[in-house]
């Protein structure tokens, strides 16, 4: 009995440990309208990688990475 509680507080202290190093989400701006039918917008990854995004304004289109200017 002693073992599996042993067990179940070890498998939850690693769980726990697991989820403090868990990696950040980018910070991103709103998506900013560019007037053209197009909306813009920046990443910034917690190492300070950039990432800029491109999409449509139309309804149902996907983004895509662009060059960051």
């Amino acid at each position: 009995m002693n073992t599996r509680k042993l067990m179940i507080a070890g498998a939850a202290a690693f769980l726990a440990a697991g989820a403090a190093i868990a990696v950040a989400e980018p910070s991103c701006t709103d998506w900013m309208d560019q007037g053209d039918g197009t909306s813009w917008k920046e990443c910034v990854n917690d190492d300070g990688s950039q990432h800029c995004y491109k999409i449509s304004n139309a309804p149902g289109s996907t983004a895509y990475e662009v060059k960051c200017e």
